[in-house]
């Protein structure tokens, strides 16, 4: 029964690695955009280690914790094109997400001309800013499109994914500074 057993395990395993093995460059890419969506447990790991470098109260990390889940599930994309040059792909899509960019310039201008609602006991209170920010965020509804693109490398038959860029990472969280781009 054991055998039994083991060789069921090993036979998924073979046909699911199979699967992977055989994606496209653009399947591979998918698949990244539907982890982003589903709040994948990897993609919020690196989240979580993007937020810890944030200067951020506790509650502050989890609000914009919130803030990025959410952007990731709403996420829409097209892929737009494949070209596959030997080993090497690059895999073109539309994205749209939340403008949250525009929130954040909108607060560093509410910021610029009432300084004095940052203040706590006449001294400027980053966190009141921040908390502010956040709160601006919170309530966008614009959204914006960008196109990114994805590159991977085709390494033993199986293609995988390069390490995303900033500007990519920055587009996929709504916050890429689109003005002086």
């Amino acid at each position: 029964m054991k055998n039994i057993k083991f060789l069921c395990v090993l036979l998924a395993l073979i046909i699911l690695t199979g699967c992977f093995a055989n994606m496209s460059p653009s399947e591979k890419v998918e698949n990244m955009m539907n982890r982003y969506i589903k709040n994948d447990q990897e993609i919020m790991n690196e989240l979580d280690a993007t937020l810890t470098e944030q200067k951020l109260t506790k509650a502050q990390m989890t609000r914009y914790k919130e803030i990025i889940k959410a952007e990731y599930s709403n996420i829409k994309y097209d892929i737009k094109d494949e070209k596959i040059d030997g080993d090497e792909a690059k895999v073109e899509l539309q994205i749209e997400v939340k403008d949250l960019y525009k929130a954040s310039k909108k607060a560093g201008d509410y910021l610029l001309d009432h300084t004095e609602e940052f203040y706590t006991d006449d001294v400027y209170d980053e966190t009141k800013f921040k908390d502010y920010k956040l709160k601006m965020m919170e309530e966008m509804t614009d959204t914006i499109k960008y196109t990114i693109f994805i590159e991977l490398s085709n390494e033993d038959g199986i293609w995988t994914i390069h390490e995303l860029d900033q500007e990519t990472l920055e587009k996929i969280h709504g916050i890429y500074d689109y003005e002086t781009a």
